[in-house]
């Protein structure tokens, strides 16, 4: 592998690698030679954690009655309004090649931990 590949591997990998990524990802993250590569796994692990966090989400507020379901899709939606605009600042200030990136590990990681804070509140304690 590049030199220059493994550099950027060792700079994501504390970040991409954390408990609640899949092994499916990890094992992209691995086998990537080039940052196309890298960004195709971060693009599928994304959209994984796009779906937990869908699924909690619906979980949530088929739970809640009617005035904390409206605040929930409202918190919600500014949520991701912040995490477009947050992750588009990343890609911005980075620059250079390493902008996508930085810019897709920003979603990826900000959409996962949304999913485990709304997990946390739909059950507390676990």
């Amino acid at each position: 592998m590049n030199p220059r590949y493994l550099l950027l591997l060792a700079f994501f990998a504390p970040v991409a690698l954390g408990d609640e990524n899949t092994p499916a990802y990890s094992q992209c993250m691995d086998n990537a030679s080039s940052t196309v590569a890298m960004s195709r796994c971060i693009q599928a692990q994304t959209q994984l954690q796009d779906q937990r966090l869908n699924r909690v989400y619906k979980q949530l507020a088929s739970k809640l009655e009617s005035g904390p379901q409206k605040q929930l899709r409202d918190v919600q939606r500014q949520w991701i309004a912040f995490r477009d605009s947050n992750c588009a600042f990343h890609v911005q200030a980075s620059g250079g090649t390493l902008a996508q990136l930085e810019g897709g590990m920003c979603v990826l990681n900000m959409t996962r931990e949304r999913a485990a804070e709304l997990e946390r509140v739909l059950s507390p304690g676990q």
